[in-house]
């Protein structure tokens, strides 16, 4: 588990985080200098070496794959490594693979060991346990032995709770999406439903083997399509149902847990080429659910069913309380779709629910919504890190969920419908916004969680 500081701190900026008794997270570990190894490894031992190598890179495996930042997987690989005696092993990310090496006495050949990760997903469950594997592993607690087995039972592990609870976390996302960009509850009922479906057939598409870019295109489909049809039914008999509302929660949560922050994020940490794969792959993945909402876009104008047009300058929010608890219930419904624990659930449901609270307050003062994004997910970041802490749950798992209900779904959609009615000029504009909201909630991330860690730091320096 991780320590508590109960010693006196000094200085005013550090002071009330060590009082709380803040606890350090696996980063501020793999940050700090380590201690010392639990045995010396024998550099001319070629088995012990390995050893110590490919558990580091299982570790490290299992925290990409689960949706952990590059240079937060490395670090903690690094961390892993030293604490059994290699503090000279160096660890490289790419996107679909890892190595790990290390260099040994002269005349002996550096050792090395490469592992391809090919699942992707986030998994906050196996985040938080391997966590606290990290922690047991850099105090000392395990051997190497041990610490192999305890991550064979970790990926043997089933979920907290089932698929069909977790479909509801997504159902939830979607409702709450909807009410939070100023939509009925009946909206957020029909949300719900096409939530459902999508993740459903989705589910059964993965089963089959169908590639996810198709999976995308039919989830783009059926959100666009629902939407469109409930719009077609519902419109004549006075109940508001906007298209635009109900395909951007599809958006959110087809895209939600996906690559584009983390591409940003690992790009602004210094690892450009696993930012160029995790950024291929969710251009190839969007453009699938544009895809799809083309298709039902096209299929509906040729049976004379069209939406409302969209007026580019309306963003569309529900009363700050109201947009503010959605964005509290959006964010609990991601950490349930993504196997979170209940304490998990509810910090990331908090956080969720202030990092709204921030990003409405800076857009009411008119500057933007790039910088309330920005300034939103740096307090998500900062705020979220110190919850973790206080919590014992990385990190990751509170600030994914948090930034998830700001995520660009509206701004996508409106772009794609101006584009496809030749308006190219304003769809392009709402692109570049949608990119610009990226890339401001993954500085925002970054630098928030910068902020804590270094509180953490310097609190540790002053004791």
């Amino acid at each position: 588990m991780w320590s508590v500081d109960t010693r006196d701190v000094t200085g005013s900026l550090t002071r009330p985080l060590a009082l709380l008794g803040l606890r350090k997270s696996t980063m501020d570990l793999a940050v700090e200098p380590p201690l010392s190894p639990m045995a010396p490894v024998d550099l001319d031992d070629d088995a012990a070496v390995t050893d110590v190598l490919n558990l580091a890179l299982e570790i490290a495996g299992i925290l990409l794959s689960s949706g952990e930042g590059a240079a937060d997987t490395v670090a903690q690989a690094e961390s892993v490594a030293a604490a059994f005696g290699l503090p000279g092993a160096t660890v490289e990310a790419t996107f679909t693979s890892l190595s790990i090496g290390v260099n040994r006495r002269r005349g002996r050949p550096p050792i090395s060991v490469m592992r391809v990760v090919d699942y992707r997903t986030v998994d906050m469950t196996r985040v938080t346990r391997v966590a606290r594997l990290i922690d047991q592993i850099v105090r000392r607690r395990l051997t190497v032995e041990q610490a192999a087995e305890e991550v064979e039972r970790i990926v043997a592990a089933p979920h907290p709770h089932s698929f069909r609870v977790a479909v509801l976390g997504w159902a939830m996302l979607g409702c709450a999406i909807v009410i939070q960009l100023g939509g009925s509850p009946l909206a957020g009922l029909i949300s719900m439903v096409s939530t459902f479906a999508l993740m459903f057939v989705n589910r059964f598409l993965d089963r089959h083997r169908l590639p996810t870019f198709f999976q995308q295109v039919v989830g783009g489909f059926i959100a666009a399509g629902w939407a469109l049809a409930a719009y077609a039914v519902l419109s004549d008999r006075f109940v508001d149902v906007r298209p635009s509302q109900l395909v951007a929660a599809g958006i959110i949560v087809l895209l939600a847990g996906l690559t584009l922050v983390g591409a940003i994020e690992d790009a602004i940490t210094g690892f450009p080429v696993t930012s160029a794969g995790r950024g291929v792959e969710t251009l190839i993945l969007t453009g699938g659910v544009l895809g799809g909402i083309t298709v039902a876009l096209a299929l509906f104008a040729r049976l004379g069913m069209t939406p409302p047009p969209i007026d580019p300058s309306i963003t569309g929010h529900a009363d700050v309380h109201v947009a503010v608890l959605a964005a509290g219930v959006g964010a609990a419904g991601f950490a349930v779709a993504s196997y979170a624990t209940v304490r998990a659930t509810l910090v990331g449901a908090g956080v969720g629910a202030v990092g709204m609270l921030i990003y409405l307050g800076v857009i009411g003062t008119g500057l933007g919504v790039v910088v309330g994004s920005a300034l939103a997910a740096c307090a998500t970041g900062l705020f979220g890190g110190i919850l973790a802490r206080l919590a014992t749950i990385p990190p990751l798992v509170v600030t994914v969920a948090g930034i998830t209900p700001m995520l660009p779904g509206l701004s996508v959609y409106r772009g794609l419908a101006a584009l496809t009615s030749d308006q190219t000029g304003i769809g392009l504009g709402l692109m570049f916004q949608a990119l610009a909201i990226a890339v401001a909630l993954a500085a925002g991330i970054v630098f928030g969680e910068w902020v804590t860690r270094n509180l953490r730091r310097s609190a540790a320096a002053d004791q």
